[in-house]
């Protein structure tokens, strides 16, 4: 393996062994070079391993790269998706409570005007009782009493 080290670094390797025996590299006209062969496809993308211009400390050889950022970015995506269900459900959750607030007070304020018509109810029976009271004294005070022991009927 020939490195040379420094700003814009450049790297080549010689060969390589795989345990298939089937990858090989393919130098391009450009100076890179591409692993070729089984699993050295990433889609329909060769790899490439050598990166001239490179600025010094530009970290370790990394194919991947793409793909990871890609998965980053759907992992973000998902996370925003994910945030805007849980304001969803948030806001969901505050307009039921409002509903189930509303409809404890519309049943409590039906209770008390059941409990008030029940009241109302029983001062008219109650009226009405003494009315009738009232009626039946009134009727046996104006039927003329019979006094004389004289027998209605003879």
């Amino acid at each position: 393996m020939n490195q040379e080290h420094g700003q814009g670094q450049k790297s080549e390797t010689v060969g390589i062994r795989g345990g298939e025996g089937h990858e090989s590299l393919r130098p391009y006209a450009d100076g890179s070079t591409a692993i070729q062969g089984a699993g050295a496809r990433l889609g329909a993308q060769l790899l490439t391993i050598d990166r001239e211009d490179r600025p010094a400390g530009g970290g370790d050889l990394n194919p991947f790269g793409g793909v990871l950022d890609q998965l980053i970015d759907d992992a973000r995506k998902q996370l925003i998706k994910s945030n805007e269900c849980i304001v969803w459900y948030r806001e969901e959750v505050k307009e039921y409570e409002e509903k189930l607030k509303n409809l404890i007070k519309l049943k409590e304020l039906q209770e008390e005007q059941y409990q008030e018509m029940r009241r109302q109810q029983e001062v008219i029976l109650k009226q009405q009782e003494q009315i009738q009271q009232q009626l039946t004294q009134q009727q046996h005070q104006s039927q003329p009493s019979n006094h004389s022991g004289e027998n209605p009927a003879e």
